[in-house]
């Protein structure tokens, strides 16, 4: 008998979507058939080889198991997902829910069940990370060979995603209720915080009560309710201030903010605006490297220092008069 040479068939979109499913099923075990290119489970392929009309196709080199898929797999990849998620308050609630013992795959789920955009982002990085391994597994089996050029970078949340989660919009004269309730526990958040935040807080207070804004460009989630904001006071007809701007606790981490500041700015230049400034207070100061590579460039800059560290460290100018 004639020996037939195998090759592995193109890794198309549908065929990487195949194996993740088949993956995920701890029912039955799944192989590639290298003779047509599908999958076929361990059963049928007993009666494939039971088969007397087929026996003389039939070659242990035709089939190729896929990737194993075990439970304790997908629980290393729920705490990878809770570990990245920037928002302290959710990063908690997921790992407490992988720690709690019995039950962790339907806590885990519920948990971020109660943040769709959260989920929609968990359910992205899953998928990203099984075409990993799948494309990993299908080099050690021939190489490049045939293999489409599909993303294998963990990508982060998409702006299509957000667009689906939240609304945006502006708003032109004295602040609402909503918005100064918004402000103000933002303000408190920041004076309950650590001492450079605290002092954020002190700033943005004195400059709210000498010059509240009056232009505000708004992100909602989907009850309707202020998820994020961004304030706006236009300095001259080619110059617009941004003294303030918050996300919502809950809704950090989700790259909301960068989301706001993108229908911003381009709405300022619709309206011939041509340099924005911004001001960083407190730990939105780690935003700017949000804005570095867009050729930001820092204007002015507030500088926190102890009298004491100053006191202790510094020659004294009063010596030279001794």
């Amino acid at each position: 008998m004639e020996t037939v040479a195998y090759h592995m068939p193109p890794l198309t979109e549908d065929l990487l979507g195949s194996i993740i499913f088949a993956m995920e099923d701890q029912v039955s075990d799944y192989f590639l058939d290298l003779k047509d290119g599908s999958l076929i489970s361990e059963e049928e392929m007993r009666y494939l080889e039971e088969d007397e009309e087929a026996e003389e196709s039939f070659s242990d080199e035709r089939f190729v198991s896929i990737p194993d898929w075990e439970p304790s797999d997908g629980f290393h990849l729920m705490e990878m997902f809770a570990n990245r998620v920037r928002n302290p308050l959710y990063r908690e609630r997921l790992l407490s829910c992988l720690n709690s013992g019995k039950g962790v795959f339907r806590k885990f789920k519920d948990a971020l069940g109660e943040l769709p955009v959260l989920e929609r982002k968990w359910f992205s990085f899953k998928d990203e990370q099984l075409k990993r391994v799948v494309i990993t597994w299908y080099r050690e089996q021939e190489g490049t060979l045939g293999l489409l050029k599909l993303k294998e970078d963990v990508e982060d949340l998409t702006e299509d995603i957000l667009l689906e989660d939240f609304t945006f919009e502006t708003f032109e004269g004295t602040p609402s209720s909503e918005i100064e309730a918004f402000i103000q526990i933002i303000l408190e958040e920041l004076e309950n915080g650590r001492e450079q935040e605290g002092l954020a807080s002190l700033l943005l207070s004195r400059r709210f009560e000498s010059e509240m804004p009056q232009h505000y460009q708004l992100a909602r989630s989907q009850d309707g309710n202020l998820a994020a904001m961004l304030a706006y006071i236009p300095l001259t007809d080619a110059v617009v201030e941004v003294p303030f701007f918050a996300v919502k606790q809950e809704c950090r981490g989700l790259g909301l903010f960068r989301l706001l500041f993108d229908a911003f700015s381009r709405q300022m230049a619709r309206f011939h605006y041509r340099t924005i400034i911004v001001n960083l207070a407190g730990s939105a100061v780690s935003l700017e490297r949000i804005f570095s590579p867009f050729s930001a460039q820092t204007a002015t800059k507030q500088m926190v220092l102890s009298t004491s560290t100053w006191n202790s460290n510094h020659p004294s100018s009063e010596e030279a008069f001794l």
